[in-house]
Order: structure tokens, then sequence, then C-alpha cells
């Protein structure tokens, strides 16, 4: 019989233990949008679990599978999740959204579902270009700096290896947020990704005051966007404040603030994009929650979204592209300048395609922009630091990496980009992923490398790389570091500096891969996910197999096997706290990691 703990309890084991708690076994790292960060580089910089070091040896395996009740539409299921330990939340779990219009709480150590919600909602019958229902994550509140994946960012509360559901309730019943100490509808600080380096709430990193405007800015805020402010008891201190929400946009395009302990709507839901629209991954920073839409679903235009989570009213403003679609997600610049990739299309008037644009992050107006006719791109944009300067990456239909400054996307004449690579495909071949990847690696081992819009001409950082998957055969001369390559790989690719002048070329190529996905990085570990293939008339499927390579080196670690049993969802693939989670289209989620005393011992 499970024992509840009181509030008063919990408070006096706070004050009699301290106020700060560490979570055990975990990394601090997080995951708190799709692609990790603002910049989009799937990048989890350092994690006290997986290195170069840990993965040389062995122990890294499946920790457990939960299969969830979300029903796929075509081939979407389960999309990224991102990491939920929040200031008061006892149980590190993860927000991932289904493609039925569901989202689920999962506790990272076991799988268990701590809670569950539907949204009703009418879909249409679902086609290849237009799914309906949730293809996204849900997001947190990012920094721009990127800081949640250096580390620890806030803090989270451990748990015993028992007992710790006590402080859930039933299972799938979660925590009423004002048994939280918030109150019916107040609510608190963004989450852990809310915090900065020096602790204090809300701060900018080195622990400076949040920007004036209330987080905007890019600047984080010590309470949800939209909640009371603090003098209007929407906040009681550091050990009362809830522990924050998630972002979750359902298919009738309304947008849902779901508190974290319980999953239930701690604000009105609000109107944010066309109904059955399709929309890329959204991202949330400051107090602006942004998306594009795509493939003209629902007769919902080509276009940037972007909704005041600090109005009442909740306004929303776009730019639509009177051109090509949006491809992927959009990303942040350090300075908080929105950047999106735009394909092919006819423009009319001021319209784009073929090009990147800059947006203003509030009126979402064009500041800047790089267009050249004959350069489709296929990726949304990828942000990197690069010997102080950051970089814009996106690749294009022909297997080609376009490289450009954010500080002036096209030069002059809006064509003159800062480097482009050869193609890297065979005739046939093609670009297989909504992004890219990106990292820096260290010069100085064990040293992490420093949050976006720091310089680092002096910090000790090593070559900088770009990884694209690709599904084909490679183009001829491209050395095939692991074996012949024929169904897809990921290609790793290092800049390089010379005479002035930015390359990227070839480092190393993965195995042969089936449908590879956007690698992630850990630690400078590179994870790659052959997502495999659906049964057809034609053929039959594959499952998933992940693998983890030496990021410098190309030297494969380890590999899944045969663990999963079916083919992943489109993107489905993220990791936090040392773990690394894949969701396949029968509504399986798989965790792999180091078996850390918290794998379940029956019922997985």
């Amino acid at each position: 019989m499970r024992k509840r703990v009181g509030l008063a309890a919990i408070l006096a084991i706070v004050l009699v233990g301290g106020v700060v708690f560490t979570q055990p076994g975990r990394g601090g790292s997080q995951w708190l949008t799709a692609f990790a960060d603002a910049q989009r580089t799937s990048w989890i910089r350092v994690d006290d679990k997986v290195s170069v070091a840990t993965m040389s040896k062995p122990g890294f395996d499946r920790q457990w599978k939960s299969k969830l009740d979300n029903q796929p539409r075509g081939l979407n299921g389960l999309a990224q999740g991102v990491s939920a330990a929040g200031v008061t939340l006892f149980v590190p779990m993860t927000i991932v959204a289904g493609s039925s219009n569901n989202v689920y709480a999962i506790d990272n150590d076991t799988g268990y579902v701590v809670w569950q919600r539907h949204f009703d909602a009418v879909m249409p019958p679902a086609t290849p270009q237009c799914p309906g229902g949730i293809a996204t994550a849900a997001t947190r509140i990012v920094r721009l700096d990127a800081s949640a994946t250096a580390g620890s960012a806030g803090l989270s509360f451990g748990r015993g290896a028992a007992g710790y559901r006590s402080l859930l309730g039933e299972p799938g019943e979660g925590v009423p947020l004002e048994g939280r100490g918030a109150g019916p509808g107040r609510a608190g600080d963004g989450g852990a990704g809310a915090r900065g380096a020096g602790g204090a709430p809300g701060a900018a990193r080195g622990g400076g005051p949040p920007a004036a405007g209330g987080g905007r800015g890019g600047q984080q805020v010590d309470r949800i966007p939209g909640a009371p402010p603090v003098e209007q008891g929407g906040g009681f201190g550091m050990l009362f404040r809830p522990s924050g929400v998630a972002y979750v946009i359902s298919s009738d395009g309304m947008l849902h603030v779901v508190g974290l302990p319980s999953g239930k709507d701690i604000q009105r839901p609000a109107a944010f994009l066309p109904a059955n629209a399709r929309w890329s991954a959204p991202i949330a920073v400051g107090t602006t929650l942004y998306a594009a839409t795509i493939g003209e679903c629902a007769g919902a235009p080509s276009g940037v979204w972007a909704i005041d989570l600090d109005s009442e009213t909740k306004p929303v403003v776009s730019w639509k592209t009177n051109g090509g679609p949006v491809v992927g997600a959009v990303a942040f610049t350090s300075d908080n300048t929105l950047i999106a990739s735009i394909g092919a299309g006819r423009p009319t008037g001021d319209g784009k395609a073929n090009a990147i644009v800059a947006l203003d992050p509030k009126t979402l107006a064009v500041k800047d922009w790089f267009t050249q006719p004959t350069t489709e791109f296929v990726t949304g944009p990828t942000i990197i630091e690069h010997n102080g300067k950051q970089v814009v990456a996106a690749a294009t239909k022909d297997g080609r990496v376009v490289l450009l400054d954010v500080a002036s996307l096209g030069g002059q004449n809006h064509s003159t980009p800062l480097s482009v690579s050869k193609p890297i495909l065979a005739k046939g071949g093609s670009v297989n992923a909504d992004a890219l990847a990106a990292w820096q690696q260290s010069a100085v081992s064990g040293a992490a490398a420093p949050p976006v819009g720091a310089a680092s001409a002096a910090s000790g950082i090593g070559p900088t790389w770009i990884l694209v998957p690709v599904s084909g055969a490679l183009a001829a001369g491209l050395s095939p570091t692991n074996g012949p390559v024929s169904a897809g790989a990921v290609v790793a690719m290092k800049l390089s500096d010379a005479g002035g002048l930015v390359s990227l070329e070839p480092a190393w190529v993965s195995h042969n891969l089936s449908a590879p996905g956007t690698p992630l990085i850990v630690n400078g570990v590179v994870f790659t996910l052959a997502s495999g293939a659906p049964t057809t008339p034609t053929g039959r499927g594959t499952a998933a197999v992940l693998h983890a390579y030496d990021g410098a080196t190309g030297k494969r670690f380890w590999n899944s096997g045969t663990a999963m049993t079916a083919f992943a969802s489109p993107g489905s693939f993220w990791s936090n706290g040392g773990q690394v989670y894949v969701g396949t289209h029968d509504g399986t989620l798989y965790a792999f990691g180091f078996n850390d005393e918290r794998r379940p011992t029956t019922g997985q």
C-alpha cells in the first residue's frame, strides 16, 4: 500500500535537508524543445553519464520500453519528448506528444506513465501531405544561450529508489497544481530552464537580473508567462514555486499551457494556428511562442506565426512567405533573431523562395535574407558558433551545405554565402531530415563548450562539426569510413579556416543506415538513428536501430541490434539526463542508457 506524503512533511524534509536537492544518478542535461535548443543543434554539451570515455566501455543498453496507446496517423506517431524536471517536481519526467491528440508524462527512470491527456478535436482523414493530429513536439521555454544542454540547469528534487510514487497519487492522476502550493489558476516559473547559471530565478547567465520587459528579448521570466505577477499572488518563493509548464498545440490549432504535475490546462486555451494545419516544431523564447505552418494543409498559408504568452488576450502575429514553403523548424540566434528556411516556389510581391530569412522576433518583419534561384533548401536552419561568429547551416536538395554569417546573411547583394560545400550525394539521393545537427569539440579533455554567443577564440574549443543525414548513395570520392553506403548514412563534416575563408569538408561517414534521422550529440558522442521503414506491398519493413559513434573519429562504440521491433516515428529521437530515447510507429517508447539501478524489474 502506497503512503501519501503530506505537504507539511515534504517541507520538513526540505528544511532539514537543505533547500537544494539534486537528482541522484541522472545527469542534469535537458532537452527543452525539439532539436535540443533555440539554435536547433541537437547537441547536449555536457552529460553526467554519457561521454567518449564511458561509451568506450560496456554497459550502455536498453533500460526500458513503454507501450503507449497513441494511434498513428500516416507515418506520424510519437514526437520528440521534452524534459520536464522542475523546481518542485519530484519525478524527473519527459513530456511526449502523440499524433492522435495525446500528451504523455513519462517517468524517465522506469517508463511509467505518470499522467496522460487527450484533446478532443475533430481530425480529418490523414493523407501523406497532411496527416493531421499532432505531428510535432511540445516545447518549454528555452534560453537563447543553450545553457540547459550544458549540464544541470536549475533545481530538481531527487528521490530514493522506493516510495516516490506516493508523491504522485494514484497511477495516471499526477499531482493537482493546487497541491504544489500555487493555488487554483496560479503559476510559477518556466521550469528548470528558466534559471541562470548563477542559480537565481529568472537570472541571465552569470546571475544577472532579468531583462527589462518581464522576459522579452529572449530572457527568462520568474513566472509562467500569462500568470499573475508575484506581487499579485503569482508566486510563493522557492519552496512553493510550481514545477512549470509545457506548451502543446492540439490539432484544432489551440495552444494549451499544460501544468507539469497534472497535465491540466492552467490557463485558458488560446487560438493560435488554423485548425487542422500542419506545423513545424514550436519553440517558446522569452514570453513568445513560435511555429511555422507547412504544406498548406486545411488551407493554411506557408508562414511563421507567433503568439504573445504574457498577454491575457494572447494576440497572434504572422508572416507569410508568399513564395516557397517554410522548411523545418525556425531557429534563433543568441541575440534573439528568428531564422527560417524557405523552400522552392514562385514568390509574389516581396515574397521569398529558395531563401534563408531573418525575422524580427516581435513583429516578424523581414530584417535580412539570403537567396539564390538555384539553391533549394530542404532543411531548417541550424546555428553554431565558430571562431566568435554565429553561422547558419542548411542543406540543399542536391546535397550541399550552405553556410551563412548571421551578421549578414547574404552580404550586400543578399546572395553571397559564407561558404558552400561540395555535394555529398550521388544522383537520386536526398537529405533525409528536417534539420542538420552541429557541435563543437572541446580542445581540452572534459571541458565544456561555452554557451552560444560567447567568445570562443580563447576558450579551448576545438573543431566545429556539421552532421548531415542522407538517404541513398554518397557522391563519388567520399570515403566510406565504416563500409559501403547504399541505403543512407550520416556524414560528419568539419569546418576549417584557411586564409580567412571558411570551408566545410567531409571527415567521416557512419555505417549504412536505413532512413537516418537527424543525429544528436551528447558530450562528444554522436548518436545516429536508422529509422527503418514500414512494410509495403513491394518490400518488407525494417526496425529502427540506434548507433553510437566517437564524434571526432567516427569509430562506432555500440548499436542497439534487435532491441526495437518497429520503425521509428519521424523525428522521435532525443536525449536528456543520461539517456537516449526513441519512439516507434507502434506507440512504443524505448530508453537507452547505463544501468544505474533504476531499471524496472517487472513489466517492461
